[in-house]
């Protein structure tokens, strides 16, 4: 047996096994995007409805109003501040999440080989393409027989579309553990610093407010 066999048959079941809700075969990180975005959009609409309060202040010129929108929006500074703090905290939580999420299918495909389960193949051809890597610690970590010495197409740039294997010199030489956290820890600075661009701008919207007071 071999690695190929898995190509049209094992494709076809793990699009319809994976290819559900858009996850385009991503695996479960142990970190749910739901209540995230739940937050995301409660967020927005109290900030609307406080800047309502603000607008409403400077062009009545009513205190009453100003003073809602500086205690309600000096709240959801103080919210942002908790929640950032929290991310710093439980950074590394949600790298070891990662972590064991990526190993699962990657072990699952290497001990078994043509036998893995479907979904984990589709797994790691997804994680290796979009991660430009391959295995979990490289080329090297692809050991099954299934294999002949070689490593999934995914693992190569150059590899055709209907290739199911190709040449371990050809191959990402980055593991897919090392990448994948590398990924995720960009993508945790860049909302680190969007949260802190936004708590500078709603200060600088406190004090315009305090100081329309008169």
């Amino acid at each position: 047996a071999s690695y190929s066999q898995y190509s049209p048959a094992k494709a076809v079941v793990s699009t319809q096994s994976t290819g559900v809700k858009g996850k385009e075969y991503i695996p479960d990180v142990g970190v749910s995007l739901t209540p995230a975005a739940v937050c995301l959009i409660i967020l927005g609409v109290l900030l609307l409805l406080i800047g309502c309060f603000g607008c409403f202040g400077a062009i009545t010129g009513r205190h009453g109003l100003l003073n809602v929108y500086l205690i309600l929006l000096g709240i959801i500074i103080i919210l942002e501040v908790a929640v950032l703090i929290y991310g710093l905290v439980n950074k590394g939580k949600v790298a070891k999440n990662i972590e064991a999420a990526i190993k699962d299918p990657f072990d699952d495909v290497n001990t078994k080989g043509n036998e893995a389960d479907a979904v984990d193949l589709a797994s790691v051809d997804t994680i290796q393409e979009q991660a430009t890597c391959c295995g979990i610690t490289g080329p090297e970590f692809w050991t099954h027989p299934d294999f002949d010495g070689k490593v999934p197409a995914s693992c190569c740039a150059n590899a055709g579309k209907d290739d199911v294997l190709c040449a371990k010199a050809d191959a990402y030489p980055t593991g897919c553990l090392s990448s994948s956290e590398g990924l995720v820890n960009k993508a945790l600075t860049v909302v680190i610093v969007v949260i802190i661009i936004i708590v500078l701008f709603q200060l600088i919207c406190m004090v315009l407010a305090w100081c329309s007071r008169g």
